[in-house]
């Protein structure tokens, strides 16, 4: 199966990211270009395990072809995933939004599974860096929030959804499954025109509704492998 991909480099190619806009959440990164271009192929064996662990049918992705569709030398924020590709123009059928929402629901219960495991108490930091559990959940629901308003219009309620996860403390569940209802529910309502326009503001990225949803499950699963991640001996 063939999978395009596109890049985020910083200096020199030193630390890449890859994204796999054609397996809406999947991502790779890596020290180097060419050890990033390598890891997609885990990647993609990986999402596509996700998927049929959730019952989705998907074809056998080998053997896998990795073509190299945009790379673009990233000096400020690498990794924020703040780049706009050709692939983001393509419009939304209204299957896609419901194909990608039915993702979202899976990818958020394996957020969720993966954060109320960690071994790291949850609203502490990990000795060698990084956000808390904690932090990292009110990170991803800001995020998502974010993605939804800047492509779709404001999105009322957003300090409140978020200050609720905030003092739930180390039990934020209830919250955050309020906070994804309400972005949900904005989604569900989508209009053919915002499915299939793109945003151009001058000076700023662009934005489109493909974008925005591959963004949504691209950022879930970047955090919840870093959860697993911090779960392994």
């Amino acid at each position: 199966m063939r999978f395009e991909l596109y890049l985020e480099s910083g200096p020199q190619h030193r630390k890449t990211w890859v994204f796999v806009p054609g397996l809406p959440g999947c991502i790779a990164r890596g020290p180097t270009t060419e050890a990033a271009i390598e890891n997609t192929r885990a990647a993609i064996l990986d999402r596509v395990d996700f998927l049929r662990r959730h019952g989705e049918p998907v074809a056998d992705p080998e053997p896998i072809e990795l073509v190299v569709a945009d790379h673009v030398i990233e000096r400020k924020w690498l990794g924020f995933g703040l780049q706009f590709f050709a692939s983001d123009r393509a419009p939304l059928t209204e299957d896609d939004v419901r194909t990608q929402l039915r993702w979202a629901g899976w990818s958020r219960e394996e957020f969720v599974a993966a954060a109320r495991t960690q071994v790291i108490p949850f609203a502490s930091k990990p000795a060698q860096g990084g956000r808390s559990g904690a932090e990292i959940v009110a990170h991803v629901a800001g995020a998502e929030w974010g993605y939804v308003s800047s492509t779709l219009g404001t999105l009322p309620g957003y300090g409140r959804a978020i200050a609720s996860i905030e003092r739930a403390g180390l039990e934020p569940w209830e919250a955050l499954a309020a906070e994804r209802e309400a972005v949900l529910a904005r989604l569900r309502t989508i209009t053919e025109d915002a499915r299939t326009r793109v945003l151009e503001p001058d000076g700023k990225t662009p934005r489109s509704a493909r974008r925005m949803l591959r963004r949504m499950l691209e950022h879930e699963w970047e955090h919840t492998l870093e959860l697993r991640a911090r779960l392994e001996p």
